[in-house]
């Protein structure tokens, strides 16, 4: 089935990011339709990009009045926007970047009005939190009213199962990242990095609990009184920075951590061409897009267990380590290893690895949602029951 190029793919996320653009930039090309994508909160901090899609092959459109960065507009003046965007771009299908904001919602109750198929796309796993069965029950009854999806990888596939999108409605990936520019970035920093004995371990995450830095900052400990004499440094921004600088504090060799604020994507792709691996701890994590990154810059990673990405791109001892997220001796084992770890089987591990990502790149994304908007025009699914919870959810927020 060709999709008709004269109705456009609408998309609605938060914020656009240099992540994104490169996803919409391949998927501008790959679409036939011409690509829309909606900020639904285009003045969020959660991530300080400094970023300008300037010449971008997609048409970006933001919404208005929300009272704070990280709030939608409120739901009258956002059943407003929505409904007259809608009506001046009559898109064929549209893409929702998740389901539970006010925006979503009130997507959700408009596409299923007009008849426009909705493609959600989930980075989602079950295992990222304890799940409660009402609230379980509700995404159900709310995911009745969209025809496929998108997801990350393997266990966001295998949750949305589980709530109730049949299979073969389900495509992938949806996190990814410009593999080749990481590529040539890191390329050009490592040409300037120091003696490898000398290169520090590196961490990448918003200060903030779920990615377990407390975790990190004791493995450490173990590693550094088993002799171990590399450095740590932490990249990010986040309201536990002074809680992880005591933790830094209590270490053996205190002067041997350093914490780096939030940093763009070019001087971030620097870190990684100058680090000897990088560490993601997360007890909660979707996914961890810089395991990607750190892939792409060949650059060894050791991840959580409790990452979204370990199932498609991690094995052990094979393209990375992985640890549970709970075990800090085990973490510090892959500290040592990770340390001592000749030449040769570094890099073969870091070239199957980087292998490993060549279904999780930028060109990919772009089939995986040609595949899933197709999938959903083709066989649309509208839902009564799922546009009426979305109006009643809209009354809680």
């Amino acid at each position: 089935m060709r999709m008709d190029p004269s109705a456009p793919v609408f998309v609605l996320l938060h914020r656009v990011g240099p992540y994104h653009h490169a996803r919409f930039q391949a998927a501008a090309k790959a679409l036939q339709p011409p690509l829309l994508v909606l900020q639904t909160r285009p003045n969020s901090q959660e991530y300080p990009w400094s970023f300008s899609v300037e010449g971008a092959a997609y048409t970006l459109l933001s919404l208005s009045g929300g009272r704070e960065p990280e709030q939608d507009p409120p739901t009258p003046l956002l059943w407003k926007q929505l409904s007259a965007l809608i009506d001046e771009y009559q898109p064929a299908v549209i893409v929702s970047v998740g389901w539970a904001d006010p925006a979503y919602l009130s997507l959700l109750a408009l596409s299923q009005q007009r008849k426009i198929p909705l493609v959600v796309v989930s980075d989602s796993c079950r295992e990222d939190s304890h799940r409660s069965s009402l609230k379980e029950w509700l995404k159900r009854q709310l995911l009745r009213g969209y025809s496929s999806a998108l997801v990350a990888g393997s266990r966001s596939r295998n949750y949305i199962v589980q709530l109730g999108i049949e299979a073969e409605a389900i495509h992938q990936p949806w996190d990814v990242v410009d593999n080749q520019l990481i590529a040539q970035l890191a390329a050009q920093a490592e040409s300037a990095a120091p003696p490898a004995d000398e290169r520090p371990f590196l961490c990448v995450g918003r200060l903030i609990p779920e990615k377990n830095h407390a975790l990190l900052l004791q493995a450490f400990a173990h590693y550094q009184l088993r002799g171990g004499r590399r450095d740590l440094l932490l990249v990010g921004h986040g309201p536990l920075e002074e809680v992880i600088r005591s933790g830094c504090a209590k270490l053996p060799r205190p002067e041997s951590v350093k914490l780096i604020p939030f940093v763009e994507l070019e001087q971030l792709a620097w870190y990684y061409g100058q680090a000897h691996a990088l560490v993601l701890p997360s007890r909660k994590d979707t996914w961890g897009l810089v395991v990607n990154e750190a892939m792409a810059a060949e650059l060894p990673a050791i991840v959580s267990s409790a990452c979204g990405c370990v199932d498609d791109l991690i094995e052990h001892g094979v393209t990375g380590w992985r640890f549970s997220s709970e075990d800090a001796c085990g973490l510090a084992q892959c500290l040592y290893e990770v340390d001592v770890q000749p030449l040769d089987e570094r890099q073969r591990m870091t070239s199957i690895a980087r292998s490993r990502l060549d279904g999780f790149g930028p060109e990919s994304f772009a089939n995986g949602l040609k595949n899933a908007c197709m999938n959903a025009i083709s066989r649309p699914k509208y839902s009564y029951r799922s546009q009426l919870l979305a109006h009643l959810l809209q009354l809680v927020f």
